[in-house]
């Protein structure tokens, strides 16, 4: 072909085209045909089974009127209220002569059951009743379970046939049982027969509840029907039932058969009603169309030989020849142009000067567009050097000569608006952050990849980490202002304490030194009491000697013991006084606490020491009475005088004795109290500094309060994520989690940028980046046992490989669609790996809590 002229070329085509067309012509027709033939057989199925359905669905309208009509009789209610047969008899046989005067039905079949499924009337068996149709009756039990009517098809002992029943209710719209109205499809079958067409209803022989006759068989089906057409009974018996059923359709010599299923009330499938039209009636049309057919294929052969000879002849006086001639000045422009853009001289006025002209006219576009495409050049230089400054104001507004030019300026005005766009987004972003709005949501951004999805998932981390970092921020400050406000209260009642213990301290001094007086006044009084003392031995010895003076002296002893007695009086309070200051001594001592220790001690000592005084008191005080009595009877029985003396002279000894020992008991006392007052003067020294330094503390936590009042206003200026608070429970994870997904943005960009034409190489295994050996470490933590952990396995694992088979994409030079399709499920995968650490940052979380 390619060393032959446009002639033969024309030729030869012509012809292959004639006989294409021919053949294609031939094969649609015949198909249209075959699909003609379908059509028909489809059409003649269908208006089959819709002139049965038809005609069954009116015998189904009539059995459910029929029998709903005589369900509402008042006597059949009556005789079944009543258990009346006779009534029922009588009733049926009135309605059946009725029936067969006005009606087509001559012999109609009804049923009549109790409530309880058992047989109380057959028409046409008037004495055959009372059998229990519960086991093969299913519509019978059905309506009167539900009490609802029933209208469709049932086996039976005399094969399939359409049963209507319907409940029975009484005069109280009590329920006495029910009744069916049972219709052959005889009527159906001959009402074919007039339209010369053929019906046959066929049960499934599997499902027969009596014995099948052998001329009722039909393959697996028994006839149900009386009124049969012999001739189609015969044609029938020949047919093969297993290719009809799959087929929906079979022809034979003689019919055309098809079929619809029957299903009983429940649905299912109890036979067929096989349907048949004889075939000449369906041939007819298609042997009309097959004749349609060969005529237009006969004048389409035709009308391609003559169609093809006039254009081949045609084509050598009007084609031909022309471009002859216009090759010749074509080549001799050529010749003559000398290589200039020169134009062809039009040497005619048809189709070939036409083409001469659109010629020159083509020359002398293509020296416009030329010129065009150059201001277009210069004018996306320029733009471009402003894109590459940052400005991205301005676009390409001319229009070149070239569509792909054109085309080429389309898509980089997209560029600029998409990539400013993006960039606009990435700003907004930037200064939302800047504006301290860390909850900012940049708006999404579709199909996007590369640098940019790396900036603003650079972008996300960084809102992450600062939206967690001011949670935990939030949370500590709300931890400072609760503690701070505590620590100020704790502390004001420090210093309210520490003074209020001072000032206790200061009481206590106060009470020690009187306590300290009052010893001493004691102590004086013991040395008196010792010097009284004497002066009553060297009486006693006047008194023997000068026994006439015994009176006296007893007067004197009376005084003296009174003196005494008013001493002892006296120790005996300072003991009282001594033991209740111990007691506040040790009550102070105690809410001293470890400082008031040694107080304590002290303070026992002295109520020791108080006691013995009152019991040394107590002593004397005895004795001084038992003096006082003796000095009495000595004024009343002077002649045992002496003997009296002798023992108020031991008497005196012991109390110069019992003298002494309060002498050094006031002595130890006065040193005990010196120790007490002491260490008292040193817990109020003590006392004075914790209030100092209460005080100072008291300021200090009102500071700390006043500078976590300054960070709470501080975080109230900013918005943030409340949400991440969820995962900030391991402080330690928040920057290295973070960390981690950097990694992987890094990850990409750096293998993204080593991508080109020819160049493979192998990136990171998953199992050994930062991120894999994180996960291999952790495999045996509790989040790790969670679905989201198995989801962000398999999403990293993705994120590699993806990123693998995008470099192997770029090394083999491969289309742009398959690179940025898996680029984009690098992104969608690397956001599901940083969704997936934040849900296991969470879980962990929870399960810490």
């Amino acid at each position: 072909m390619k060393n032959l002229t446009i002639s033969w070329k024309f030729t030869i085509i012509n012809i292959a085209v004639t006989i294409l067309v021919l053949v294609f012509g031939y094969l649609i027709l015949n198909k249209y045909k075959n699909d003609l033939t379908s059509e028909v057989y489809k059409k003649v199925t269908t208006s089959l089974n819709s002139l049965s359905d038809l005609k069954i669905e009116a015998k189904l309208d009539v059995g459910i009127s029929n029998a709903i009509s005589i369900a509402n009789d008042s006597s059949i209610k009556e005789s079944l209220a009543t258990n009346n047969r006779e009534q029922a008899i009588k009733t049926l046989a009135q309605l059946s002569s009725k029936m067969k005067e006005s009606t087509p039905f001559q012999n109609i079949q009804i049923h009549l059951h109790t409530k309880d499924n058992k047989s109380f009337l057959r028409s046409w068996k008037p004495a055959d009743f009372g059998d229990d149709l519960s086991s093969f009756r299913a519509s019978v039990v059905k309506v009167n379970s539900q009490k609802k009517a029933i209208n469709g098809f049932e086996i039976g002992n005399d094969g399939l046939s359409i049963r209507s029943v319907v409940p029975i209710f009484d005069e109280q719209n009590n329920h006495v049982g029910s009744m069916e109205f049972m219709q052959g499809l005889n009527s159906v079958a001959k009402s074919f027969h007039e339209e010369n067409k053929s019906f046959l209803l066929l049960m499934d022989a599997s499902l027969a509840t009596s014995k099948i006759k052998d001329e009722n068989k039909l393959d697996r089906y028994v006839i149900s029907q009386k009124f049969i057409n012999e001739d189609f009974l015969a044609d029938t018996k020949k047919i093969n039932f297993n290719k009809l059923l799959q087929d929906k359709y079979l022809i034979t010599e003689k019919y055309f058969y098809t079929y619809s299923e029957v299903k009983d009330f429940s649905g299912k499938n109890i036979g067929i009603s096989l349907i048949a039209e004889p075939i000449s009636d369906v041939t007819n049309e298609i042997e009309q169309a097959s004749k349609i057919i060969f005529v237009a294929l006969f004048i389409l052969v035709a009308s391609l030989l003559i169609t093809m000879f006039i254009s081949l002849l045609n084509m050598r006086n009007g084609i031909i020849k022309p471009i002859y001639n216009l090759k010749k000045s074509i080549d001799e422009v050529e010749v003559n142009s000398g290589g200039q853009n020169k134009r062809i001289k039009v040497l005619s006025n048809d189709e070939i000067g036409d083409v001469v002209t659109s010629f020159n006219k083509y020359l002398d576009s293509i020296e416009i567009g030329l010129q065009k495409d150059n201001l277009v050049i210069q004018e996306a230089k320029d733009i471009i050097e402003k894109v590459n400054a940052g400005l991205f104001n301005d676009k390409i507004k001319l229009k070149a000569n070239s569509n792909s030019v054109n085309s080429l300026i389309i898509e980089i005005n997209s560029m600029i608006d998409r990539m400013g766009n993006n960039l606009l987004i990435v700003s907004e972003a930037l200064v939302a952050l800047s504006n301290a709005k860390f909850d900012y949501e940049a708006p999404k951004i579709d199909n996007i990849t590369g640098l940019i999805a790396s900036l603003l998932n650079g972008i996300l981390v960084t809102q992450s980490t600062i939206n967690e970092i001011m949670c935990l921020i939030d949370k500590s400050s709300v931890e400072l202002t609760s503690s701070s406000k505590e620590l100020a209260q704790a502390s004001s009642n420090l210093s309210n304490s520490s003074n209020i213990q001072a000032a206790s301290l200061e009481e206590t001094a106060a009470a020690i030194e009187e306590i300290s007086a009052t010893i001493t006044r004691s102590t004086e009084n013991a040395i008196n009491m010792s010097k009284y003392a004497q002066n009553v031995i060297k009486s006693t010895k006047i008194g023997k000697d000068l026994a006439y003076k015994t009176s006296t002296s007893m007067d004197e002893i009376n005084n003296q013991v009174n003196l005494i007695n008013e001493a002892i009086s006296v120790i005996d309070n300072i003991a009282f006084q001594t033991n209740i200051l111990s007691l506040n001594a040790a009550v102070e001592a105690a809410t001293a606490g470890e400082a008031g220790k040694g107080f304590a001690v002290v303070a026992a000592e002295v109520r020791n020491l108080a006691s013995r005084s009152a019991e040394a008191a107590k002593e004397i005080k005895d004795l001084v009475e038992h003096a006082t009595k003796k000095a009495n009877e000595g004024k009343e029985i002077t002649s045992n005088m002496i003997e009296g003396f002798n023992e108020l002279n031991e008497n005196i000894d012991i109390t110069i004795k019992l003298i002494e020992d309060v002498s050094n008991a006031s002595k130890e006392q006065q040193l005990a109290m010196s120790q007490i007052s002491s260490t008292v003067n040193s817990l109020d020294q003590a006392t004075q500094k914790n209030a100092s330094l209460a005080s100072t503390i008291n300021e200090m936590a009102s500071k700390t309060l006043e500078l976590a009042d300054e960070l709470n206003e501080a975080i109230n200026q900013t918005s943030f994520d409340k949400s991440a608070i969820k995962r900030i429970c391991d402080t330690g994870m928040i920057v290295e989690i973070n960390r981690l997904k950097s990694d992987h943005i890094n990850f990409k960009n750096k293998n993204f940028a080593q991508c080109k034409m020819g160049h493979s190489f192998t990136v990171t295994n998953s199992k050994e980046c930062n991120l894999g050996k994180w996960l291999n470490a952790h495999e045996n933590h509790e989040f790790a046992k969670t679905q989201e952990w198995e989801d962000l396995k398999i999403a990293h694992d993705n994120v590699h490989s993806f990123v693998q088979k995008t470099i192997d994409l770029y090394s083999e030079n491969s289309s742009n669609d398959k690179i940025l399709e898996l680029s984009n499920s690098i992104e969608a995968n690397t956001t599901k790996v940083f969704k997936s650490l934040d849900c296991i940052r969470e879980i962990n979380c929870n399960k810490e809590k």
